[in-house]
This record gives structure tokens, C-alpha cells and sequence, in this order.
């Protein structure tokens, strides 16, 4: 396979994750938050199980960390939640491509928690995703309201989750990863389903098959999303396949124009084009950085070999 093949399953993944949220969108308050997520992740950890243990009981134990493990699977299930409670008051646009400016974030939480040097081309980058989601959000207008905190919120915890995700991308098995997010996920909406069981269980009787049928269509688009995914980093190295994770903007305004009749009006598409931009040129610079920070070493070893050669 050619890193081609990579990108194009990168693209799919990316409009199967629109398409996931889309169903989200569609579904709507009728299915209570904590079971919609229960059943998303439920779902995965049921399939990625059945795929473990046909693979061999020796995979469970590719697990690398298991504190970043846990934390991961708390950081994702945190930005579900935060995506899926979003998408229930802003339009399927709007919630994305907030939620793009993860890259961002990260940028700013490794300079103030981290101490990293960022170089001023990064900070220009993040004044101008920070622009651009003004543009979107439009603070004083009619359409502007707390809920936005939601896709940020998204964003934030998405971006410590890649964080996280880096740390064990070296340490452990990337189904494996994946199979332990999503069971630890299913556990702790489980245990919060038993403890608000008074409040929950009524709303979730009333739920009718139809919404579940919807509920089941999500999970396995999400699920089918994160096996793309893992084909896709197979072939193609995370720093070239992360700019074309910004293709779900485009997916998510095809669908919501397909779906729910919206299309964004000129000021907010303006907003997303400026956010996906900022995203994309942040991910180059990172990767841009890292590649010079690999190939310093080389070179020194280089000169120095060539160096005692000359002796």
C-alpha cells in the first residue's frame, strides 16, 4: 500500500465521523446523553473484544501504560460527551469546526503547562484560529450563547487526549488502545447509569425502538470511523494523515445541508475556512519542527563520521 492509500482512508474516516454525528444531531434529546455514549461505546468495546480475542488472548497485554490508558479513555469519553451535548443545541458546522481547533489548544497548553518555547509563527497561528472562531460564534449576536462552551470544550479535551495518545503510540498495541478506551468508557457510563438509575431509567423507557435502531447506526459508523483510522496510521504517518482530518468540516456541511436543510451563512463559513486553516498550518509546523529535531542527530552523525574519516 502507498501513503495514498493512507490519505484516502483518512478522508473516509473523516466522513464517517461526520456521518456519526450527524446521527447524533438526528437522534436529538430523544435518547437520554448517558445512554447515547453507553450504547456508542458499548458497542466498540463488544466489537473490538470479539476482533482481540480472534487475533489471540496474547494482544491484551499490548496495553503500555495502564494510568495513560485510563486517563485516555476518560479524555475521549469526556470529548464525546462534550461533541454529543453540543450537537444538540448548534448547528452540525458550527460544533466541528470548533471543535477543529484542538491543534490549537495543544499549542497553547504546551507553552503554559509545559514551558515549551512557541515560536512566534505558532502564536500568529493561534490568534488567527482564535479569530476565526469569533467569526463563527459572533459574541453579542442572537446566535451566540454558553452552549458554544460545549465544542470547545471538545477541542480542549481532544487535545489533551492526542497528547496522551502520542505517549502510547510507542508503548502499546493501537487496537488494544483502542479496545481499552472504549470498555473503561462503557464502565464508568455503566456505574453512572446505576448511581442516577431513579432519574435515567424512566427517560430511557420512554425511548422508542426507532431511536434505538439510530442509536445502534451511530455506533457502528464511530466504531467503523476508528478501524479507518487504524488501517489509515498503518500506511501513512500521523503528521501528514492530521491535516486531512479537517475534510470532516466539508463532510459536516454536506450533511447538514442534506440532512437538516442548513448551510452556513457566509460569516460562519468565512469563520470555518480561518479555524481549518490556522488547524492545518499548526499541524505543519509540528510536524515541520519534528522532522528537524530528527534529522539534527543524523546529521551530526553524519559530520562526525566524516570528520574521522578525514583523519
Amino acid at each position: 500500500m502507498t501513503p495514498e492509500a493512507g490519505v484516502a482512508l483518512m478522508i473516509g474516516t473523516t466522513a464517517t465521523f461526520a456521518a456519526s454525528d450527524s446521527v447524533v444531531k438526528l437522534i436529538g434529546p430523544a435518547v437520554p446523553l448517558v445512554a447515547l455514549l453507553l450504547g456508542r461505546y458499548s458497542f466498540q468495546a463488544i466489537a473490538l473484544g470479539v476482533w482481540q480475542t480472534r487475533r489471540g488472548i496474547e494482544h491484551f497485554r499490548d496495553a503500555g501504560v495502564l494510568k495513560l490508558q485510563l486517563l485516555r479513555a476518560l479524555l475521549l469519553l469526556l470529548n464525546s460527551a462534550c461533541t454529543f451535548a453540543g450537537l444538540r443545541y448548534l448547528p452540525l458546522p458550527v460544533t466541528t469546526s470548533l471543535a477543529m481547533m484542538a491543534p490549537l489548544i495543544s499549542t497553547l497548553l504546551a507553552a503554559i503547562l509545559l514551558d515549551e518555547n512557541v515560536p512566534k509563527s505558532k502564536w500568529a497561528l493561534v490568534v488567527m484560529g482564535f479569530i476565526g472562531m469569533l467569526i463563527v460564534v459572533r459574541p453579542g449576536g442572537g446566535d451566540f450563547t454558553w452552549t458554544v462552551a460545549f465544542p470547545i470544550g471538545a477541542a480542549t479535551t481532544f487535545a489533551c487526549f492526542q497528547v496522551v495518545s502520542s505517549k502510547l503510540s510507542t508503548a502499546g498495541d493501537p487496537r488494544t488502545t483502542n479496545f481499552i478506551t472504549a470498555l473503561v468508557a462503557s464502565i464508568v457510563l455503566a456505574a453512572l447509569l446505576w448511581i442516577d438509575q431513579a432519574d435515567l431509567l424512566p427517560e430511557i423507557r420512554k425511548v422508542t425502538a426507532g431511536s434505538w435502531l439510530w442509536v445502534l447506526v451511530m455506533a457502528c459508523l464511530a466504531t467503523f470511523g476508528h478501524l479507518l483510522m487504524l488501517q489509515a496510521l498503518r500506511r501513512t504517518p500521523l503528521a501528514v494523515l492530521t491535516p486531512f482530518g479537517y475534510a470532516q468540516l466539508a463532510f459536516a456541511t454536506l450533511f447538514s445541508w442534506a440532512l437538516f436543510g442548513n448551510v452556513p451563512d457566509r460569516w460562519t463559513a468565512l469563520g470555518m475556512s480561518v479555524i481549518a486553516m490556522s488547524g492545518i498550518g499548526t499541524v505543519m509546523l509540528h510536524a515541520r519542527a519534528r522532522s528537524l529535531r530528527i534529522a539534527a542527530p543524523r546529521e551530526r552523525r553524519r559530520q562526525t563520521s566524516a570528520n574521522n574519516s578525514t583523519r
